[in-house]
């Protein structure tokens, strides 16, 4: 009669031999190099592709352009005015155009110039050489590149006189233009106000100004005193120029 520990002994030696069997089986599939088949690239075509078109951020896309300012209200022009002269000057609604728009000095934002009167009591206000705004006489000043820009000469005094009529022009600041709380750089202009007038942009004046005149902006045009000629900015002051 066999021992039992003998047995016991026998039968453990058998169960570790086929565990043993199974873990080298189980090590040599998994170690099994893929076939061929099973290394095939994927062809370019036959990978799947999506027909929803890329987005594009909003920051590498065409910038949109500025919107167009909306045309004056006479009520907001006349709160330009009274903002900028102190009410020294109000709006002459008899005059036709009583206002225009342009870019007048070039630097992208939309100015305001107005015809405007005083009453008698405000001259002193208006000539005051302490005032806000520069008061000048366009005829006066020289235009860039003529003879008489080049001869120093000294700036007659300008004083506006009874029933004078005055053409303020504001300048705006950034896109809100002359409409911005903060745009006060402000002109009055005497004998500046004419008939038929209008505004030209800069990249049509080069066909009707003078030879050689230097534009920074856009200008007013009109006929005062029987002749044609236009009023536009120097880069410091507003001078005219005869139009042919």
């Amino acid at each position: 009669m066999v021992n039992n520990d003998h047995l016991r002994r026998r039968t453990y030696s058998f169960v570790t031999l086929i565990v043993s069997a199974l873990v080298i089986a189980t090590v040599a599939a998994c170690s099994k190099s893929p076939n061929s088949a099973e290394l095939r690239p994927i062809p370019i075509s036959a990978s799947p592709t999506s027909t929803t078109p890329p987005q594009i951020p909003p920051t590498l896309g065409l910038s949109k352009p500025s919107p167009t300012p909306a045309a004056p209200e006479i009520s907001e022009v006349a709160s330009a005015i009274a903002r900028g002269f102190d009410k020294s000057v109000t709006i002459d609604q008899s005059h036709a155009p009583a206002f225009v728009t342009g870019d007048f000095n070039g630097d992208g934002s939309q100015d305001l110039a107005v015809v405007t009167k005083a009453s008698d009591s405000a001259l002193p206000e208006i000539n005051n050489e302490l005032a806000n705004w520069t008061l000048e006489d366009p005829h006066e000043v020289p235009v860039p590149g003529t003879k008489g820009a080049d001869q120093p000469r000294r700036a007659k005094p300008v004083k506006a006189e009874p029933n004078d009529q005055l053409l303020a022009i504001i300048h705006g600041v950034g896109v809100e233009g002359w409409r911005n709380s903060e745009a006060r750089q402000t002109f009055l202009l005497r004998n500046a106000v004419g008939a038929q007038v209008t505004v030209q942009t800069a990249g049509k004046l080069p066909e009707s100004p003078p030879a050689n005149v230097p534009l920074r902006g856009d200008a007013i045009s009109e006929t005062v005193n029987g002749h044609r000629g236009l009023i536009f900015w120097t880069g410091a002051r507003y001078t005219w120029a005869p139009q042919r």
